[in-house]
């Protein structure tokens, strides 16, 4: 490599690292502002967005250019790429497809509960996220599969794919109540994180037991 073409490559992966670190900070301030319960999260803009994170609203929409899904996208894929990256360490430690498959599970329920309401406005405009192609690469429904199949070698009459859609059906079922819990009312005052915990501890049990 000549010198000039080591310039360009220096100047394209600093501008790379700049690039990244502004995202970071952008998508931590949507996720701050999204929690904070005293803040209408409809009325939430790029331009508050950009203030809170020390950015200029011209670097802001130039990451965000489609306004509020592509905010609610990068909240989605931050959490889940913190998911896999600690469930990839978790693996190289413990091969028990069972003991995986329930690590995934709760560190999909703790990120969950960590973005707060940040996720429950995310989920709530589910239907135009995955619309708009902003969604995740990658379901967590597909992570379920592939341990279920390995969990197969170990308890061979498990059927995976049954296994993997009955985990994700129930843990998006707990994520919808978990989503409308209000402490204002009895009936959704329930649906607390630590309920969600709860649930979610026993969610795979379960699914077994209707494999037998």
């Amino acid at each position: 490599m000549d010198m000039q073409a080591e310039k360009i490559d220096g100047r394209s992966l600093r501008a790379q690292k700049t690039y990244n670190e502004a995202h970071e900070k952008l998508v931590s301030s949507a996720i701050d502002l999204y929690k904070n319960p005293l803040i209408n999260k409809s009325k939430i803009t790029i331009t508050m967005i950009a203030k809170n994170a020390g950015v200029s609203v011209a670097t802001a929409y130039n990451h965000f250019p489609d306004n509020k899904l592509d905010i609610l996208g990068s909240i989605f894929k931050l959490g889940f790429e913190e998911v896999s990256e600690e469930y990839l360490n978790f693996i190289k430690k413990n091969n028990d497809p069972l003991v995986q498959l329930n690590e995934f599970i709760t560190l999909v329920t703790d990120k969950i509960i960590e973005l707060g309401d940040a996720v429950r406005y995310a989920f709530f405009n589910i239907n135009e996220i995955l619309d708009s192609g902003k969604w995740i690469q990658g379901e967590p429904y597909d992570v379920c599969l592939n341990i279920s199949m390995k969990l197969t070698e170990q308890t061979p009459n498990i059927d995976p794919y049954k296994l993997a859609e009955e985990i994700f059906t129930n843990l998006n079922g707990r994520i919808f109540l978990w989503m409308r819990f209000n402490p204002k009312f009895d009936l959704w005052s329930k649906f607390s994180d630590e309920w969600f915990r709860q649930e979610v501890k026993i969610l795979i049990d379960k699914a077994l037991k209707l494999q037998k």
